[in-house]
């Protein structure tokens, strides 16, 4: 096993960890820690106080949600860092490569976030869920310390997976996919964790500016799964970017409408934008890297406030009624337009397969679940537990429908020239209409970079590229048609691999191919293996998911409860407050009427 010696690379793994001791470092001396003479309680005391003297939440939400947003930021670095090496290098020659260390200690670094949370709140007494001993026990913490260690335990089970059925490159296996989703959902737990503090909470200017930014990490998160498409390289109908952009955007700006108020759909987006924004710089620009490209959800935001300004947030399952199906036509329409002017991985629109339809009812059951979630604000009607099932069931069906991934009677002929390291491509089909008006491309990866190349028609059945693609060296070029539930490819050129025995697929003036299922082509270092293994991974992930998911209920649940009872603690605690204080504060932070603020007053003084 080798390390890995790049310095200047080791670099984006140990910056944001030193940067987060500095601050810590900033906030220990900033603080104040009343008539504690406890050294360990005066350390925790004095960053308590500084936190919600800068940001008006409660000491041990920001100290659990900042710790969270840092190692998410190095986990969410990691990934699309690694994902872009594999496809503009190929295999790692080494296992701990500092995109493989950046996702481990971010998702490592969730469970150190889940247990600074508990013991800022412990040594600040806090009104959480769970009492253990002296151990106070936010539930939403709990969410997060399961969500980093089914993360982690993917890592071993990923090795596993490989052993039975070779190393491979998609997003999209078991394995990855739980790896993935103990990160993606993880931002969910840090919200849940700013509402489940909100009862204590008087949020200034930058409390305000984290609570937009946790969300924008959710609509991040939920994004995740669409990696695949974001470089270009997507193994899956096409119908499945639209169904995934639709459940992003439904759960995500459903729940940050209720959660932030008025525009709180679009802060989340802008949230999204520079999170994402972030990424693609880092990776495109300073480690050139193939740039991930990501939707706008302009659309689905402006949809979101839209159907919450006509119809209010208080009636929770309407508004997700209304708000999904909004962003499942109007939204995905307006990143549909993104996509083909942007040129984002060669389609066209109207390639899409009648499946993209799916993006409805995706859209509305995401957001219909998102409502339900929401119901650790107070204020609005609880969506009917019956509705969140119903809700949950129509969004798998969504995304199951577009998976498989079919073959269809079709043979080209290649043409090229041969000679150089990069070649024009004409290309014949038999049938003839094989392709019309399907996407049709040619991509290349894996010898530096990614290059996509369109094919234009000129004949019945016949195309030529529009640009010439790179054939030599380590590069991979192959032609891949979508057709509906048909994912085909078949391959232009293909350098041999030792490492797996296989051998080089030439350069030839003309060749005639039968089509294959792309993943052919894309994963030649995968093999059939035991089907027991597959079924037990996929079970597994199934089980870790729905644990989560029991996790998220109940630390909403809680959250809602706690967020409309009056707390307060001595004034000579971090944040305390007198009961008159707490009386003038509603459950968001942002005032109430005089009514609700009279009746919270009586409360106070009866305690």
């Amino acid at each position: 096993m080798r390390f890995s010696t790049s310095w200047d690379h080791w670099i984006y793994v140990s910056l944001p960890f030193f940067l987060y001791l500095v601050v810590v470092l900033g906030l220990l001396i900033w603080g104040e820690h009343g008539a504690e003479t406890n050294i360990v309680k005066v350390f925790f005391r004095r960053i308590s106080w500084s936190l919600e003297r800068l940001t008006g939440h409660p000491g041990w939400v920001m100290a659990g949600v900042l710790s969270g947003l840092t190692v998410l930021g190095v986990a969410m670095l990691g990934l699309y860092w690694d994902v872009a090496f594999h496809i503009d290098v190929g295999r790692d020659k080494e296992l701990f490569t500092p995109s493989h260390t950046m996702i481990v200690l971010g998702l490592g670094g969730l469970v150190y976030s889940a247990v600074i949370a508990v013991i800022f709140a412990t040594v600040d007494r806090a009104p959480v869920g769970w009492r253990v001993f002296a151990l106070r026990i936010p539930r939403s913490a709990v969410a997060l310390a399961a969500l980093g260690t089914g993360g982690v335990a993917a890592f071993p089970l990923d090795n596993l997976w490989h052993e039975a059925y070779g190393v491979d490159v998609t997003l999209w296996s078991p394995t990855h996919l739980q790896l993935i989703a103990g990160g993606a959902l993880a931002p969910i737990a840090l919200w849940l964790m700013l509402r489940e503090g909100a009862a204590e909470a008087r949020p200034r200017l930058i409390g305000r500016g984290i609570s937009a930014l946790v969300l924008g990490a959710v609509l991040t998160g939920m994004s995740a799964v669409q990696g695949e498409f974001d470089f270009g390289v997507p193994q899956f109908q096409l119908s499945c970017l639209p169904i995934l952009i639709a459940v992003a955007a439904g759960f995500s700006l459903v729940v940050a409408r209720v959660g932030l108020g008025l525009g709180g759909a679009l802060k989340a987006v802008v949230g999204f934008l520079v999170l994402r924004g972030a990424v693609a710089l880092l990776v495109g620009g300073a480690l050139n890297h193939t740039v991930p490209r990501f939707p706008l959800y302009l659309a689905s935001a402006a949809v979101v406030e839209l159907a919450a300004w006509a119809l209010g947030t208080e009636r929770r399952l309407r508004l997700g009624l209304v708000a999904g199906a909004l962003v499942g036509t109007v939204g995905v329409a307006g990143e549909l337009v993104w996509v083909q002017v942007s040129g984002w991985f060669g389609t066209a629109v109207a390639t899409l397969p009648p499946t993209a339809l799916l993006a409805v009812p995706a859209a509305v059951g995401a957001a219909v679940v998102g409502a339900s979630l929401a119901r650790a604000v107070p204020g609005g009607s609880r969506v009917p537990w019956a509705a969140t099932a119903l809700a949950a069931a129509a969004l798998v069906v969504a995304l199951a429908v577009p998976l498989p991934r079919n073959v269809g009677t079709v043979e080209a002929t290649i043409r090229t020239q041969p000679g150089g390291p990069t070649t024009g491509v004409q290309v014949e089909f038999q049938p003839v209409d094989a392709a019309e008006g399907h996407s049709l491309a040619i991509v290349s990866w894996q010898g530096g970079g990614r290059v996509l190349a369109g094919l234009r028609e000129v004949g019945p059945g016949r195309y030529v590229s529009a640009r010439p693609v790179p054939v030599g060296g380590s590069w991979k070029s192959m032609l891949s048609l979508y057709r509906g539930d048909e994912v085909m490819a078949a391959p232009v050129y293909l350098p041999a691999d030792p490492e797996i025995g296989a051998p080089e697929v030439p350069v030839l003036p003309e060749r005639r191919e039968r089509l294959v299922r792309n993943t052919q082509v894309y994963l030649r270092e995968s093999h059939a293996g035991s089907a027991w293994v597959r079924t037990a991974a996929y079970t597994g992930v199934a089980v870790v998911v729905g644990v989560w998911m029991v996790l998220f209920a109940l630390a909403s649940r809680g959250a809602g409860r706690l967020d409309t009872v009056p707390v307060h603690r001595p004034p000579d605690q971090p944040g305390g407050k007198s009961p008159e204080e707490v009386a003038d504060v509603a459950p968001n932070g942002q005032g109430e009427d005089w009514a609700s603020a009279l009746h919270r007053r009586l409360l106070a003084q009866r305690d």
